[in-house]
């Protein structure tokens, strides 16, 4: 049987074309689409995740009257203070908050159990030849009370969720506090073999296609 090689060469670099088309594709198109925009660092979401906990602290100040004064004691042994204090000085501006030693107080307010926690879980590989991402969560828990209010040792619990690239990892952890950061999960088996491979078994069939093509 003649092979027509002109008709032969015409449909390999087709099919070079397509496999090229579909490489270049999965590796930059969708990522450059879909994530143009940073992600909000670690560091900004413990910001806003913390102030909206403190909503419900703030109702109580307003409650009493902020003409008011509130000694503020923070019980922690996780080196988290310096970052609470901080937001508490953020949201409470104008409300008459002091922190150190100080004879006539209104009010005081107790903070313990301080917990802040970042983990990442699920992590994987997107269209097949793309980027990695992972499952991102954000926990805030502590415990406050108010003397001389019907409150005794309250939970806040609070918790964000996203997705995020692994490329971005660097960035969304920058800062110095250690609860910003945190382990990536291994991958799983499947994925650290299939995707090696499919990359191996591709970049094969396009050189060969290549050679062939050359050699017509």
């Amino acid at each position: 049987m003649e092979v027509n090689y002109a008709e032969f060469t015409v449909k390999m670099k087709n099919l070079l074309f397509i496999i090229t088309a579909i490489l270049l594709f999965s590796c930059n198109g969708i990522a450059q689409i879909e994530y143009i925009d940073l992600p909000k660092t670690n560091l900004n979401l413990y910001q806003e995740i913390t102030s909206k906990s403190l909503n419900e602290l703030g109702d109580i100040i307003t409650v009493v009257g902020k003409d008011k004064i509130f000694k503020v004691n923070i019980e922690d042994t996780t080196g988290l203070k310096e970052f609470f204090v901080n937001e508490l000085k953020q949201k409470f501006q104008n409300a008459k908050f002091v922190y150190g030693v100080y004879d006539s107080v209104d009010y005081i307010i107790r903070f313990s159990d301080l917990n802040f926690k970042t983990t990442y879980t699920n992590i994987k590989t997107k269209y097949i030849l793309g980027d990695e991402y992972v499952s991102r969560e954000l926990i805030v828990k502590y415990n406050y009370s108010v003397s001389d209010k019907d409150i005794n040792n309250k939970e806040v619990y609070k918790s964000y969720k996203d997705e995020i690239n692994v490329d971005k990892l660097e960035y969304i952890e920058s800062g110095n506090y250690a609860f910003l950061k945190a382990v990536l999960p291994e991958k799983p088996f499947l994925q650290k073999i299939i995707v090696p491979a499919v990359i191996v078994a591709v970049s094969a069939i396009t050189a060969i296609l290549f050679f062939t093509i050359r050699s017509k």
